[in-house]
């Protein structure tokens, strides 16, 4: 039998249109659960989520778009992490409300479609 290695994805909390004293407490909420943290562009929102968040065999598509929502994408975070990093959100006071965790389904979407796709479901629960 051979013994597999598999590549270990950084723990990485991907931030879009998020700016001035919000993004400072996030980037604070991020280094304080020891975590990176990565500013998306505000052109890349047609990139793939792979792409942005460095996964291998995924590169740039050349899209360059603007989406007006902002958004945090959790990367290579486990559950429990991942209650670390939102509880340290939660104490700073910083509410955004699109969220995602970087999936297999999801990886291969343009960030513009998945932050479609939240705001979506994020309108669908706000009228539930």
């Amino acid at each position: 039998m051979k013994a597999r290695i598999i590549p270990t994805i950084p723990e990485t909390v991907l931030s879009y249109n998020i700016s001035g004293e919000r993004l400072e407490i996030l980037k604070k909420a991020v280094s304080d659960s020891g975590m990176k943290h990565t500013a998306i562009p505000s052109g890349k929102a047609g990139e793939t989520i792979g792409f942005l968040a460095g996964y291998t065999g995924f590169s740039s598509n050349g899209t360059n778009i603007s989406a007006d929502e902002e958004c945090v994408i959790f990367s290579g975070i486990s559950s429990k992490r991942l209650d670390v990093i939102l509880k340290n959100m939660r104490k700073a006071e910083l509410d955004i409300p699109l969220k995602a965790v970087v999936t297999s389904h999801n990886q291969s979407m343009s960030l513009d479609r998945l932050l479609s796709e939240l705001k979506k479901e994020h309108d669908a629960i706000k009228r539930a």
